[in-house]
């Protein structure tokens, strides 16, 4: 329950940084979308039956620390590469 109150939180406050035209590189935006969407994988591992709560705590771990790496070393071009293969 607080995952999902946690979620909704710090999506209105990535929402209001958003339009209130904060860069999206900086941490007022990088940190909320990193709470809210952790939060939202949270809160659906622990919905479901069968798992542990240390597994779901494991999985919630994992994806807050690729997307903390994921934000901080992003590059845009590195992308292209992986997805469209350079022409001959």
């Amino acid at each position: 329950m607080a995952a999902s109150w946690a979620g909704f939180g710090s999506s209105m406050l990535l929402t209001l940084a958003l339009l209130t035209g904060v860069p999206p590189r900086s941490r007022a935006v990088q940190w909320p979308f990193l709470v809210s969407y952790s939060s939202l994988v949270l809160t659906f591992v622990t919905s479901q039956s069968g798992t542990s709560l240390a597994m779901d705590v494991l999985i919630w771990a994992a994806v807050m620390a690729v997307l903390a790496v994921g934000i901080k070393y992003r590059r845009l071009d590195r992308l292209r590469f992986l997805f469209c293969p350079p022409a001959p």
